[in-house]
């Protein structure tokens, strides 16, 4: 299946699992059975990235028969170099969290212009779920009537909401992620077997699976930053002090450090539960039993805690981030209070 450039099977040596989505999908565009507009959902860090560029190529490749692009052709050279006229990307706008109504009428008075280049044209919406109302609907009406030989790329994550209307005129489809042996595999070649397995697999449960965010993870000062948290717990949670914990929340990782402490207490409420098969930090087993010495309703009410701190951080922008931090704390160190009297 691999082109003289390789372009293809480059992709599939480095990153295996998309080989199988790629060819269900390539085989719709070989046989002329391409849906006019696809949506792609994922999980972050799965290569979806790799996989939609070369999707993008295949529907821009002319001259290839195969379910790869040539690699080779006019068409193929252009979108290897990213000049490509007849390929559109739209994503926010820099200092923007959506996409507006003018950035898809935009788009949508080009594809119904002539091809510059006599093939098809391809549109790409990154993040597409953060289209205003007004966008997805003015997109609507391109999708109903779509132009002759023109390709939308609808992508966001997997847990993304759309309009119905707009999911009900494509082809949805998810990308899967690869089974846990195979992503540790991979994850032991790009890291030189400097892990061991309980924590690739630590890795790759805290990133949904997804074996490209796990391998940002695994590098070695943002491992040695989530040990140095873990290592810090296993000191303050004896005498419930949580306020020492503020010191680890003074760089631009406390986000990941909120997710890492809620995945350990709900680890912790696991193993009270006797389900402890389902824990996601393997790698730190002896916190996680400290942490299950305290009683349910303490573990669930710092989860509950964290988890709204974590949910503010994520949806609401503009609020105080250090304020967030210190209000959970503060609400952290009472209920400690709480127990100990």
């Amino acid at each position: 299946m691999a082109n003289k450039l390789g372009f293809g099977f480059m992709i599939f040596n480095k990153y295996p699992w998309l080989a199988l989505p790629f060819q269900q999908l390539a085989d719709t565009i070989v046989n002329n059975r391409a849906h006019h507009a696809m949506l792609i959902n994922y999980i972050q860090g799965s290569g979806e990235e790799e996989l939609i560029n070369l999707l993008v190529n295949r529907l821009i490749c002319q001259s290839s028969q195969q379910l790869e692009p040539c690699g080779n052709c006019h068409n193929c050279q252009l979108f290897l170099s990213q000049h490509h006229p007849d390929y559109y990307v739209i994503t926010h706008e820099q200092g923007k969290q959506s996409i507006g109504i003018d950035q898809i009428r935009s788009i949508s008075t080009k594809v119904y212009e002539k091809s510059q280049q006599g093939g098809n044209k391809i549109i790409w919406i990154k993040h597409a779920a953060s289209m205003t109302e007004a966008a997805a609907n003015a997109l609507l009406k391109t999708l109903e009537e779509p132009p002759e030989n023109t390709y939308f790329i609808l992508s966001d994550e997997h847990n993304s909401q759309f309009l119905p209307t707009i999911h009900s005129r494509c082809f949805s489809y998810f990308l899967p992620i690869p089974k846990l042996e195979q992503s540790i595999d991979w994850l032991k070649k790009q890291h030189n077997h400097l892990y061991s397995d309980n924590e690739l697999a630590t890795a790759l449960l805290l990133s949904e699976n997804a074996p490209l965010n796990a391998a940002i993870l695994l590098q070695p000062e943002k491992w040695q930053q989530r040990k140095s948290f873990c290592e810090n717990l296993l000191e303050i949670l004896p005498q419930n002090n949580f306020w020492q914990l503020a010191k680890t929340f003074n760089h631009e990782g406390f986000f990941e450090h909120i997710t890492w402490f809620c995945a350990l207490l709900s680890d912790a409420l696991k193993a009270k539960q006797k389900v402890g098969r389902y824990i996601v930090n393997r790698d730190q087993v002896p916190l996680v039993r400290l942490l299950a010495t305290k009683n349910n309703d303490e573990i669930a009410s710092l989860y509950q805690i964290w988890l709204q701190a974590r949910n503010l951080l994520l949806s609401v922008t503009g609020l105080n981030k250090e304020l967030i931090i210190y209000n959970a704390l503060a609400q952290s160190q009472l209920i400690g209070y709480q127990q100990q009297n």
